[in-house]
């Protein structure tokens, strides 16, 4: 009892404490290297994404941070200093840094609150004062710390400790908790980071995406100057989406005052995604002054009539709790498929993508069909009795639960985490991670009202369509913040156009995966 009493006194006191650096008045905004590159990092690519910030005029547009993720490490010395990989950075960090400076740039880091790196580098628990000073005689001005290899260790009794050190250094340093939403981080983090992740890791397709922004929307109220909710970088540009659903992605992040971090290559983008990036009037709203966090404001689910049969729409799969249903019912063919009970539909990776986190989805059976890519190895698959992992035949990935914890179910890179293993439940005819089944997903068409003000009274507003038909939004003003019956002049800021004044509402067809995004300005 005692040493739960020590403990609990413990998180009590660093809780207690407050981040006091004057950092983050503002969401950050700048570049980010993992979603496009992961461990793929080295010296020269950083010199070039500095001198494409400078040359391109992202630095102009907002984008200052240019941040390093996992891999620029690899060991400590006899001090317990960090080193830097000396292979990917022979020059070390410190030149790096002078150069950003030099643009007009600040620089960021990667670390973790635990004894390793989610990529198994050395972590920061229990080096937390020498790895700030490290960084503060760096002059790197900000630290991205993950949550990996915590050994079971809380949040709360981690991060402070980084807190802690981080306000002894002389250098002022941006901290960006990236916990992963854990332990309801957004209802006590504004006293220890400058912004906190609130979900899991963003992957590049609508559904990760539309996901992560709703999880992030229920904590709205935490956000502001100082502090802010982050639901992941960018993916805008690396191509898992279309680019309607890029600009949804930027617009919700833009009133949802989340950090801006491009994760795409800068120096191969195409003009259409550097335009979308530095549309100063959305940037406006994610960096307007007031710093109210904007949400969803009005939701209308309508239940999608599929064109003829199950057969004919492919679903996609998720995990949900296991029911019994023929929809969760699979069986393994000896032809290679995974076929449901519920019509002839087959486990597939959908076009046959060879690329990591594409979620997989139930599609009508052709197993067999040479006519169809990868001459129909798509739908084909291994289950290992031993690992119980679900191989692809046509590129060895491995069926897994995303981010650990769903819902979405993708292929990936086997590894032989547990989120890769399942179990066969012979009786239910189901394949089951944990309590929970593989499941082709109800489809729904759900429309969306967003909304935030703004600092000169102004309204941010987003008409979203997530469904798979265009609709009819209508965003009412009493809805939005205004008073219902008033008028209002509406601009969209896409489109860079006045439409007009209107009055209680306005309206608009939005196209599938598609939003408008509007500001209202009141009639004085």
């Amino acid at each position: 009892m005692k040493i739960i009493t020590l403990v609990l006194l413990s998180l009590t006191i660093d809780l207690s404490l407050s981040l006091e650096n004057g950092l983050g008045q503002t969401p950050q905004m700048g570049w980010n290297s993992w979603n496009k590159f992961g461990c793929d990092i080295n010296e020269k690519l950083i010199y070039e994404t500095i001198d494409t910030l400078e040359s391109s005029g992202l630095i102009k547009a907002g984008y200052n941070y240019i941040n390093l993720d996992d891999c620029w490490q690899i060991s400590r010395d006899e001090n317990g200093v960090i080193v830097p990989d000396p292979q990917r950075f022979p020059n070390g960090i410190k030149p790096l840094v002078d150069y950003a400076h030099s643009k007009g740039l600040k620089f960021g880091l990667y670390s973790d609150a635990g004894i390793k790196t989610c990529a198994g580098r050395p972590g920061s628990l229990g080096y937390e004062e020498i790895d700030a000073k490290t960084y503060s005689d760096w002059e790197v001005d900000y630290i991205k710390y993950d949550n990996c290899n915590n050994e079971g260790l809380s949040s709360k009794e981690r991060y402070p400790k980084m807190r802690d050190a981080l306000m002894k250094v002389s250098h002022p340093i941006f901290y960006s908790m990236c916990n992963w939403g854990e332990e309801e981080v957004a209802t006590w983090a504004k006293d220890v980071g400058n912004s906190w992740r609130t979900t899991g890791d963003i992957i590049d397709n609508w559904k990760s995406m539309i996901t992560i922004i709703e999880d992030n929307d229920r904590w709205s109220e935490y956000a502001g100057h100082g502090g802010w909710n982050d639901p992941d970088m960018l993916e805008i540009g690396n191509g898992g989406m279309t680019f309607e659903e890029y600009k949804t992605h930027f617009g919700l992040w833009a009133i949802s005052k989340a950090p801006l971090l491009i994760g795409c290559d800068i120096n191969t983008m195409t003009k259409e995604i550097y335009d979308l990036l530095t549309n100063e009037e959305i940037i406006a709203i994610d960096q307007d002054p007031l710093g109210k966090q904007g949400k969803k404001v009005w939701s209308q689910t309508f239940e999608y009539t599929p064109k003829t049969d199950l057969s004919s729409d492919p679903s996609e799969l998720q995990v949900v709790n296991c029911d019994g249903s023929t929809e969760q019912k699979w069986f393994f063919k000896e032809d290679g498929s995974i076929r449901n009970e519920a019509g002839d539909l087959c486990i597939e990776i959908p076009n046959c993508k060879n690329e990591r986190d594409v979620q997989l989805r139930a599609g009508p059976c052709h197993v067999g069909d040479k006519s169809y890519c990868e001459e129909s190895r798509n739908q084909e698959w291994f289950y290992n009795t031993t690992s119980k992992t679900i191989t692809s035949k046509m590129n060895g990935f491995c069926i897994e639960v995303e981010s650990y914890s769903g819902p979405i179910v993708d292929a990936n890179k086997c590894t032989g985490s547990h989120n890769q293993a399942w179990n066969r439940d012979e009786a239910l005819s189901s394949l089951k991670y944990f309590e929970q089944c593989i499941t082709p997903e109800k489809l729904n068409d759900i429309i969306e009202v967003w909304a935030g003000e703004l600092a000169n009274g102004d309204y941010a507003v987003i008409l979203l369509n997530r469904g798979l038909v265009e609709r009819e939004i209508e965003a009412l003003w009493e809805k939005v913040g205004l008073e219902a019956g008033s008028t209002a002049s509406v601009r969209d800021l896409w489109l860079k156009e006045d439409l007009g004044e209107f009055t209680n509402s306005f309206k608009a067809i939005v196209a599938p995966h598609a939003s408008r995004f509007l500001r209202i300005t009141p009639k004085k």
